[in-house]
C-alpha cells in the first residue's frame, strides 16, 4: 500500500540511484521488502525501456518534496505507520484534491516516439493463437472473458494479401472518387479527399491517413479481396440490420491506410461493439488499457497541450508511458506491435489506441458480440430507430438471448419498444420459416462470464439432455470443445456441449430442488422438495412437498436441480407489497417468466417475480 505523489523528493536518505529494470509494481515490492525504504522517486518520460521506471530512487527517509505540476515526476510513499511515523516528514506532502481527482497530468507537446526495436521489446503481454480456431472456442475463450488477442495468418486465402500494396493500390480506384483523409501532419480533421490526391502521396512518400468505411462504390470493391476471418464469422448480432440496409452510422466496416506517424488517439469504439483489425502491409504500435479504464482518463490536459492535439503527439507524451503508469487494483497498460498478417481482436470497452510505425495497409470491422449482449441490445433499443431492436429481437436473437434481453433494464422495452411481430419485405415472406429466430445461430448464453476449464466444479445437464443438473468437475475438454464431466456420486458423462455446462452456484435456504428417497424396493426416487437449511459441513435438510423433513443430506448425490416453473392453478403464497405472503392461485405463466396471481382475499398482482412466490407447503 503506497499513495501516489506528482513530484520529487528533493530531500532524504538514499538508499540506492538510478535504479533501472524496474517496472512500478517491481518497485513497490522492492520497498516493500527492503525494512527501511520508506518511499521511491523517479522521473517518467523516457523512450527506452517502455515497461520500466527510468533511474528510480529509494529512500529511507524523506525531508523534502517538491511538487511538480507538469507530472513530469512521480513518487510513491509507504502508508505504513510503522515505517513513516519518524522518517516522513508528512507536512511536505501537502493534499490537493485536484490531483486526488486526477492524478495523472497529460501535457502533450513531446513529437519524439520510440524506436520500432523499443516497442518490439515491450510487447510481452499480448498472448498470439492460430487464426485456424473455431468460432465456438473463439467465443468462449476471447469473448466471452473479453479478453483481447493477436490472431496469426487469416489473411492466408485473402486476394488482399497480394493486392494491397501501395504500387498496386494507387492506380486501381478512380481519380476523381473521395475518399475520407487527412493530409499532412499539422491536423487531424477528416474531409473528403480525391483519390488521385491520395495516390500521389502514396507515390512521393508525404503523409496521409485514409481511415474511411467501405460503402461508396469504389470502397465496395475492396470487399473482394478479403473475408471476416472464421473466429468472427457469423459473430455479428449487428449484421442482419446491416443486410438489410439499415446502418449503424455505416456498415462498420474500415479501409486503413496511413504513413508513419498517423493513428488514433485514446478512444472506446462505438456502438458498444468489438472489433478486429487485420494488418496487411506495415507495423503498427497498440496502447490497451485495462478494463475499466475511461477514454477521457487517457485524454491530454488541455490546459497544458497544443491547441490541436495530435496522434504523435499523444504517444510521445502519453503513450510512451501507458505501462508506467498504476490503475485502480493494480492494473496496466501494455503495449503491442502489430505485424503484417496479424488480426487483433479488441473487446468493446477497452480503451486503446493504435500509431502506424511506416507504411501501413488494413482493414478492420466493429461488430456485435452475443458476449456483450446486454450493452448491444441497449444500443438498439436506444438508437431511436425502432427496426433496429425489432430486427434484432424477433430475428437475430434465439431463445435465451431474448430471454436474457427481457430481464434487462430494457424490458419491458423502454419507450417504444415492445415485443411485436416484424412485418417482413416481400423476400422476406417468401423465405418464410428462415426468418425465425435461429437457436442454433449463436450457442446459448448460460452464464456469458464463465469460460470453464479443466479441474473447476461445475453444474453439468445429466446426458446433456435430460432436465437435470448435477454438481461435478470437468474433468477433459477435447479438441471439438465438449466436456467430460465426474459427479460427485462417481458417475460420469462424456462428450457434453457447452450449453449442458453451467457455474456451480452453492445451495441456498428456500431453493427449489429434487432430493433423492429410496422406497421400501431398493429404487430410487426424486421427490419435490424445498431446502430448509445449507449445514457447514455440505449437507443440506430438506422438507419435502408431502411435508416429511430430512436432515444432513449429502448435497452433491442427493439433490439435484432442475429447471421448474409454477404451473397455471397452481397453490402458492404470494407477496402483497410490503404486506408479506398471502395465499393465492396462479391465474397466468407470462411469455418472460412472471405470474399474475389471484389472493384468496380478492386481490390480484400482475407481472410477479417467481421470487415473489412459494408453495403453500414450504
Amino acid at each position: 500500500p503506497y499513495t501516489f505523489h506528482r513530484g520529487k523528493i528533493t530531500g532524504g536518505d538514499v538508499i540506492a540511484a538510478d535504479v533501472t529494470g524496474l517496472t512500478l509494481r517491481d518497485a513497490k515490492q522492492y520497498c516493500t521488502d527492503h525494512e527501511d525504504c520508506v518511499a521511491f522517486t523517479y522521473p517518467l518520460w523516457s523512450l527506452t525501456g517502455l515497461n520500466y521506471l527510468p533511474n528510480v530512487t529509494f529512500v529511507s527517509t524523506l525531508d523534502e518534496f517538491e511538487l511538480d505540476d507538469l507530472d513530469e515526476y512521480r513518487s510513491y510513499v509507504s502508508n505504513d505507520p510503522e515505517r513513516t511515523a519518524h522518517t516522513v516528514n508528512a507536512a511536505v506532502l501537502s493534499y490537493d484534491k485536484e490531483i486526488a481527482k486526477k492524478p495523472y497530468r497529460a501535457c502533450c507537446k513531446k513529437t519524439e516516439v520510440p524506436t520500432f526495436a523499443e516497442v518490439e521489446a515491450a510487447d510481452t503481454v499480448m498472448p498470439r493463437i492460430s487464426c485456424n480456431i473455431s468460432r465456438e472456442e473463439f467465443f468462449l475463450k476471447y469473448e466471452v472473458p473479453r479478453k483481447p488477442v493477436m490472431l496469426v495468418g487469416c489473411d492466408e486465402e485473402w486476394p488482399a494479401k497480394t493486392e494491397w500494396t501501395y504500387d498496386k493500390l494507387a492506380p486501381r480506384f478512380a481519380n476523381e472518387s473521395k475518399w475520407r483523409a487527412r493530409l499532412g501532419g499539422k491536423s487531424e480533421s477528416y474531409s473528403k479527399i480525391k483519390w488521385e490526391v491520395l495516390a500521389n502521396s502514396m507515390r512521393e512518400n508525404k503523409p496521409f491517413y485514409v481511415f474511411d468505411q467501405l460503402q461508396h462504390p469504389e470502397g465496395k470493391s475492396v470487399e473482394l479481396d478479403y473475408i471476416d476471418p472464421t473466429p468472427m464469422r457469423g459473430g455479428n448480432l449487428y449484421a442482419e440490420m446491416n443486410s438489410r440496409g439499415i446502418m449503424w452510422a455505416g456498415p462498420l466496416r474500415w479501409f486503413c491506410i496511413g504513413k508513419f506517424g498517423s493513428g488514433t488517439k485514446s478512444h472506446i469504439d462505438p456502438f458498444s461493439s468489438d472489433a478486429w483489425n487485420s494488418l496487411i502491409e506495415g507495423h503498427k504500435w497498440w496502447v490497451i488499457y485495462p478494463e475499466g479504464v475511461t477514454a477521457r482518463e487517457t485524454f491530454c490536459d488541455g490546459s497544458c497541450s497544443n491547441d490541436e492535439i495530435l496522434t504523435r503527439e499523444w504517444y510521445g507524451s502519453i503513450g510512451v508511458n501507458a505501462a508506467r503508469t498504476e490503475y485502480p487494483n493494480d492494473k496496466y497498460a501494455y503495449h503491442v506491435l502489430q505485424r503484417p498478417g496479424e488480426t487483433i481482436y479488441i473487446p468493446d470497452g477497452m480503451a486503446h489506441s493504435v500509431f502506424n510505425l511506416d507504411a501501413t495497409i488494413a482493414v478492420t470491422r466493429n461488430y456485435g458480440s452475443a458476449a456483450n449482449l446486454d450493452k448491444v441490445w441497449e444500443e438498439a433499443c436506444t438508437s431511436g430507430d425502432d427496426r433496429k431492436w425489432k430486427i434484432m429481437y424477433n430475428l437475430v436473437l434465439n431463445k435465451e438471448q431474448r430471454r436474457r434481453v427481457r430481464d434487462s433494464k430494457y424490458y419491458p422495452f423502454h419507450q417504444n419498444c415492445k415485443e411485436i411481430d416484424v412485418k417482413g419485405s416481400k423476400r422476406d415472406k417468401a423465405r418464410k420459416g428462415k426468418n425465425k429466430p435461429r437457436e442454433d445461430m449463436i450457442e446459448k448464453l448460460w452464464h456469458p462470464s464463465f469460460n470453464p476449464k479443466v479441474g473447476d466444479t461445475v453444474e453439468a445437464r445429466y446426458n446433456g439432455k435430460h432436465n437435470e443438473w448435477y454438481k461435478g468437475r470437468i474433468t477433459k475438454i477435447t479438441k471439438k470443445g465438449l466436456y467430460n464431466v465426474k459427479y460427485d456420486d462417481d458417475d460420469t458423462d462424456v462428450g457434453l456441449e457447452r450449453i449442458s455446462i453451467r457455474r456451480y452456484v452453492p445451495l441456498k435456504k428456500g431453493e427449489i430442488v429434487r432430493s433423492k428417497v429410496i422406497d421400501k424396493n431398493g429404487k430410487d426416487l426424486w421427490v419435490l422438495s424445498a431446502i430448509t437449511k445449507v449445514n457447514d459441513d455440505g449437507t443440506v435438510n430438506v422438507k419435502h412437498f408431502d411435508g416429511e423433513k430430512l436432515e444432513s443430506i449429502p448435497a452433491g448425490i442427493f439433490v439435484q436441480r432442475f429447471d421448474w416453473r409454477y404451473q397455471k392453478g397452481s397453490r402458492v403464497k404470494a407477496k402483497w407489497k410490503d404486506h408479506g405472503w398471502f395465499k393465492a392461485l396462479v391465474a397466468k405463466v407470462n411469455s418472460d417468466g412472471t405470474y399474475d396471481v389471484d389472493f384468496d382475499d380478492g386481490d390480484f398482482r400482475s407481472s410477479a417475480d417467481k421470487s415473489d412466490i412459494k408453495f403453500t407447503w414450504i
